[in-house]
């Protein structure tokens, strides 16, 4: 009889134990749940917006002005030219006070003379002394000043010797380009080391 309820207990002592409560649930605090609500929420918005590329801000810098060089049609070049004298022109020897002037009376042939090419033609001067010393023919020539080439020789002599207030005469020998066009040359009056009574020539040489 012992023996018997020796084993029923054992029986009860087993079942009680299949049926024992588990094990209490681990608590978790309020603020780790509305920590991880709002964690969650959170990350749920930022995937909610639209990905959007986003625009740096230009940087500006401040390119100094410059003044454009003016272009080769705005460019006009100008020449200045000292006019040559018709007026008698008072010159200084080396001798002393001494006046070298003259005053034209005749210029022979006068501008837009016709020539053919290579023709030759004498250019004759007459002036009047109105310096105060009389010319000599062995100092006192007409020379080439400037302009085109077309005379002989570079200075010609004066005919003969002129007294102040006489007229002298200058045979310039002058021979025509062989190429058609017009021409300009510039002779002088030239004594010494002394230009004056500057005259030109412009002539057009034609077949």
């Amino acid at each position: 009889m012992r023996k018997y309820l020796l084993y029923i207990f054992f029986i009860i002592v087993f079942a009680l134990s299949g049926c024992s409560a588990e094990a209490p649930p681990t608590l978790v605090s309020i603020e780790t749940i509305v920590a991880g609500t709002q964690g969650a929420a959170m990350a749920e918005t930022e995937l909610a917006i639209p990905f959007e590329s986003v625009t740096p801000s230009p940087t500006f810098t401040r390119v100094p002005t410059l003044t454009p060089y003016p272009s080769a049609t705005d460019v006009i070049l100008t020449a200045t030219f000292t006019p040559i004298p018709v007026t008698p022109t008072n010159i200084t020897s080396g001798e002393g006070n001494v006046l070298y002037a003259c005053e034209l009376v005749e210029l022979s042939p006068g501008d837009d003379y016709l020539v053919r090419p290579n023709g030759k033609f004498n250019w004759t001067w007459r002036v009047r002394n109105i310096g105060t010393k009389e010319w000599e023919t062995d100092t006192m020539f007409s020379q080439y000043a400037r302009g085109s080439v077309f005379h002989t020789k570079s200075r010609f002599p004066l005919g003969e010797p002129t007294d102040v207030g006489e007229v002298g005469v200058f045979l310039i020998k002058m021979q025509a380009p062989k190429e058609e066009g017009t021409y300009t040359t510039t002779f002088s009056l030239k004594k010494g080391v002394h230009y004056f009574c500057y005259y030109s020539l412009r002539i057009v040489v034609r077949k």
